[in-house]
């Protein structure tokens, strides 16, 4: 009898644990947004391309999505681990995956990959809300300003923009300029 309270002891403090630690990443997880609301009240976040939530298609990356923080929390496709953001490392920890990019040059997509310590996924989100590669200050993560597509759903309907690459210039600072959402989940 003793034996079997023990592994029960041990199993209740392993799920504790685990509770916590998931507690903690979504008390962790932000919104990577455009400081620009552009042509939506709802703004525009970071967002997995081709599906919502759970169901999100991790091989099409990322996009300029409306952002769904209206509805009371942070999706699991627009969810960034802002633990990470100040080390360089944009992780959306419920699919564990990183923003990266296939190399860093001019008119690269944005994509998402298993996280690793190479450069083309390492990013830093400047004081003056560009978010640029590490290896190349000059190139900012750019929403596209001509680009776009309505979605199928949301009300209003959900509008979706395309990511890219693209030299850093104050005169485009509306689609280049980003900011960390903190909202409780």
């Amino acid at each position: 009898m003793m034996k079997k309270s023990m592994v029960i002891m041990s199993l209740n403090i392993v799920l504790v644990g685990l509770f916590s630690a998931g507690s903690q990443a979504a008390e962790n997880t932000v919104e990577v947004m455009l400081a620009s609301n552009l042509d939506d009240a709802r703004g525009y976040c970071l967002d997995i391309a081709g599906g919502k939530g759970i169901d999100a298609p991790l091989d099409k990356g990322l996009q300029a999505h409306t952002c769904y923080h209206y509805s009371g929390g942070i999706l699991e496709d627009q969810g960034f681990d802002e633990t990470l953001i100040s080390k360089g490392q944009f992780k959306i920890n419920y699919f564990n995956v990183c923003m990266s990019v296939p190399s860093v040059k001019k008119g690269s997509a944005i994509l998402l990959s298993q996280c690793n310590e190479q450069d083309t996924q390492k990013f830093t989100l400047k004081e003056n809300g560009q978010l640029v590669p590490l290896a190349d200050s000059n190139l900012c993560v750019t929403v596209s300003s001509t680009e776009q597509k309505k979605g199928r759903g949301g009300s209003p309907v959900h509008v979706m923009r395309p990511l890219s690459l693209q030299e850093c210039d104050t005169s485009r600072v509306e689609y280049q300029a980003w900011t960390i959402n903190r909202l409780s989940r």
